[in-house]
């Protein structure tokens, strides 16, 4: 596992340009199902149409906290 000297380092070197952070999309009746079509629609419009090289996911902000484990594991 890289050091955190080590990751900035790498960040500094690599990370260029615009990035989206990512919002997540809910659905059905209570609106606590993550609709899968419209967050799937959003990562292809920010990569493909925007090509933005980088994304924001889950990056604890918003709704994070409402996340379980295996959807944050499934979002990314």
């Amino acid at each position: 596992m890289a050091t955190a000297t080590e990751a900035r380092d790498w960040a500094r070197s690599n990370l260029r340009g615009i990035g989206n952070s990512l919002y997540t999309p809910f659905c059905g009746n209570d609106g606590d199902d993550i609709d899968w079509d419209a967050y799937r629609t959003l990562v292809r419009h920010c990569v493909g149409e925007l090509r933005h090289p980088m994304l924001w996911c889950t990056s604890g902000i918003a709704e994070f906290w409402s996340l379980t484990s295996d959807e944050r594991k499934r979002l990314l």
